[in-house]
């Protein structure tokens, strides 16, 4: 990190651009190009560092996307608090939580580019623990809200809310991949459909 001296000491150079700023961008450019293409001067012209204070920051472009894939079990689990706060319902709340996560994806190539990463998760360990941290913190973000279901009786008492959050997760990956082919219609109808379809049949019927 860059210092300068005041008053014959030594102290650190505040950071302008936060971290997360940074990875706030690293996502959209994600979004836009793909891993593959995505490179540490088009993250920077985001905003407004040169690569080589990206270099410093991460070490590289593989440092720059391990630190976003790090990253995204926290926002996940960010997410699901907020969504949380703004329902009284828990099924509300775990449909706001799904949709809200796709709520920025707009073409079919974002999500696309996205996907991208996969390819990392499967092969690089590094980004593949990064990556099963990302499942679970949906898993268990599920699971939260289906026991609250459960409690406020709107789902059946004989749930198997572990299986169910397990699910939810297969629902919502596969639901993305089947729209980044076909794109039927906007994304966030498409998954609340899928959604729809996969809990009723553990809905209390009124």
């Amino acid at each position: 990190m860059a210092i300068h001296k005041l008053g014959g000491g030594a102290m650190a150079r505040p950071r302008l651009v936060s971290d997360d700023v940074i990875l706030d961008a690293t996502r959209e450019v994600l979004a836009e190009l793909g891993p593959v293409k995505l490179t540490l001067a088009a993250v920077g012209s985001r905003v407004g560092l040169a690569p080589p204070t990206l270099m410093q920051r991460f070490g590289s472009k593989r440092g720059l996307l391990l630190a976003s894939a790090a990253r995204s079990p926290l926002m996940v689990q960010r997410l699901a608090e907020e969504v949380a706060g703004r329902n009284s319902s828990p099924l509300a709340t775990l449909r706001d939580f799904a949709l809200s996560a796709v709520a920025h994806i707009e073409h079919r190539e974002q999500l696309g580019n996205g996907l991208g990463f996969v390819q990392l998760d499967v092969a690089d360990p590094e980004f593949r623990r990064h990556a099963l941290a990302h499942s679970a913190a949906i898993v268990d973000s599920c699971d939260r809200f289906y026991r609250a279901a459960m409690e406020a009786g709107e789902l059946r008492a004989d749930t198997d809310v572990p299986a169910l959050a397990r699910h939810t997760l297969v629902c919502f990956n596969g639901a993305l991949q089947v729209w980044a082919v076909n794109g039927w219609g906007p994304l966030t109808g498409f998954l609340a459909e899928q959604l729809d379809l996969m809990i009723a049949p553990y809905l209390i019927q009124e």
